[in-house]
């Protein structure tokens, strides 16, 4: 452990740095050199390249970038020598792995290098130790794919179009959170190419801290090239629902949905439930419950705290399956297919203490700033939501050794994502988004059900995400910021993504 004049003197030294600025190299020099180290092997790609359009995809263009070349590294050892230059150079670069991030820069960069990390998503099942070793480049439905003959699963995205690297340093939440935790504590091990381009593996017995860190650390520590991760038993058929309800019933949904993240998520933990209403142009808003069972799943004989969704006791339920006795795969397909990539989107979030009047009050904040001006934009749709994060999921977490999170008790992550058709919207929807989350704190606030916590791959562009894991958790990643990247290496030359505070 570093000592607290360690710690002081590794803020001085980069603060120092930071307040005598540093000069960048310019982009095209870095181009060109990356061009000269990688020279005939087809990996630097620049903008007047055929390939350059095709590479540099994002599944929002809300998000998207113009990167002045773009590096697809076939393996580890590739990404090495790239951070190295890039260190040694002080050249500015972008990490992406699936580029499903809402945010401008934080997969894509406009006068740097993007490192696209998509030709490295080999994904291999060893049967003897249980684990799927994951190219960090893979989407999850790649990832399904390649252990369904095997039966087993990961804990992995609920779109299937998701990238694997942003996810699960984010945390990660998956349909099987309430029975073992975050994704991101379903890691076994990492392949990390740190700043200079040194590689190591990192786990609970290797650069353990480091390992924790990670686990909703972002890209603060490295560029993380392969992923070793605990399977699941996937023999059980998997079925999906959503359950639309009118508006007459949503004093009964919501009462029902204060029910489940109080207790319900734990009594049935093969239950995985998001709460949430959408707006769609000038039509009345309508709820919408998403729910996934790992097993068969009967309404008769399911827990008290689900059967109310299903059995008429909330009027009017309209019950569509994306996913009936099926798989994993074939769930989360069919969920990147309804949010599919093309179409401009933002978001925010914040996190609460279930409360049934705050459920009811929060709501009405979302759909009060959803004003007429906004519903007339062309293409507009606004979700909000709920998702409990019960006693079963966290247990499950801190019995694999924990994470960066900071979270100790059960809460809520709540949500909105509105979506829209043209450019010149854009920051009018960034705006709608901040006032609904900023009104909505302050309403967990006056009730006192206000949780700090911020889910980071739900972090809208305007919003601290790091600051609010906690004081021991901050200091827990300061620490081993100093320790594996002293000169603040992916904190100077990676401007995008949420950054630990002091940096």
């Amino acid at each position: 452990m570093l000592s607290h004049a360690a710690i002081l003197l590794g803020f001085g030294l980069v603060l120092q740095t930071s307040a005598f600025g540093i000069q960048f190299t310019s982009p095209t020099t870095c181009c060109s050199l990356l061009g000269t180290e990688f020279n005939g092997e087809s990996k630097v790609f620049s903008v007047t390249s055929t390939e350059y359009g095709s590479l540099n995809t994002y599944w929002t263009p809300a998000a998207q970038q113009t990167p002045t070349c773009i590096f697809t590294p076939a393996d580890t050892q590739d990404v090495s020598r790239a951070v190295k230059l890039f260190t040694r150079k002080n050249c500015q670069f972008a990490i992406r792995s699936g580029g499903h991030s809402y945010n401008p820069g934080w997969a894509g960069i406009v006068n740097g290098v993007l490192i696209s990390l998509s030709d490295i998503d080999d994904v291999t099942y060893d049967s003897g130790t249980g684990l799927a070793s994951v190219g960090a480049g893979s989407r999850w439905t790649n990832v399904y794919e390649a252990l369904l003959p095997y039966n087993v699963t990961v804990l992995g995205g609920r779109n299937s179009n998701l990238g694997v690297g942003g996810y699960l340093t984010g945390g990660g939440i998956s349909f099987y959170a309430n029975e073992r935790g975050w994704a991101a504590d379903n890691i076994h091990s990492v392949e990390i190419v740190l700043a200079g381009g040194k590689v190591i593996t990192a786990s609970r017995t290797q650069h353990s801290e480091l390992f924790r860190c990670i686990k909703g650390g972002s890209n603060n520590y490295g560029v993380i090239t392969k992923f070793v991760l605990e399977t699941i038993d996937a023999s059980n058929p998997f079925n999906g629902f959503a359950v639309d309800f009118p508006p007459t019933s949503t004093d009964s949904l919501l009462a029902g949905a204060y029910n489940y993240c109080t207790g319900g998520s734990d009594a049935d933990p093969k239950s995985h439930i998001i709460f949430a209403a959408a707006i769609t142009g000038n039509l009345p808003y309508r709820d919408v419950l998403l729910m996934s069972y790992n097993g068969v799943f009967d309404t008769a004989s399911s827990s008290p705290a689900i059967r109310p969704f299903f059995d008429g006791t909330i009027p009017g339920p309209t019950v569509r399956y994306f996913a009936s006795n099926g798989t994993i795969k074939q769930a989360t397909d069919r969920l990147s297919v309804i949010q599919a990539p093309g179409t401009r989107y933002t978001m925010g979030t914040l996190s609460i203490y279930a409360d049934l009047e705050l459920f009811k009050t929060l709501r009405s904040i979302w759909q009060e700033e959803t004003t007429s001006t906004l519903r007339a934009k062309s293409g507009f749709m606004t979700e909000f939501a709920f998702q409990p994060v019960g006693s079963k999921w966290l247990a499950s977490s801190a019995a694999r050794g924990g994470n960066s999170m900071g979270i100790t008790r059960p809460f809520v992550v709540v949500w909105v994502q509105p979506r829209w058709d043209l450019a010149v919207d854009d920051a009018e929807m960034v705006a709608y988004t901040d006032r609904v989350i900023s009104r909505c704190e302050q309403a967990a606030k006056t009730a006192n059900k206000f949780s700090k916590f911020k889910y980071l791959n739900y972090g809208g562009r305007n919003q601290e995400i790091i600051t609010h894991y906690g004081a021991p958790s901050v200091l827990r990643m300061q620490i081993n910021k100093l320790r594996y990247d002293p000169l603040n290496v992916f904190g100077r030359l990676v401007p995008g993504g949420f950054k630990i505070p002091g940096f």
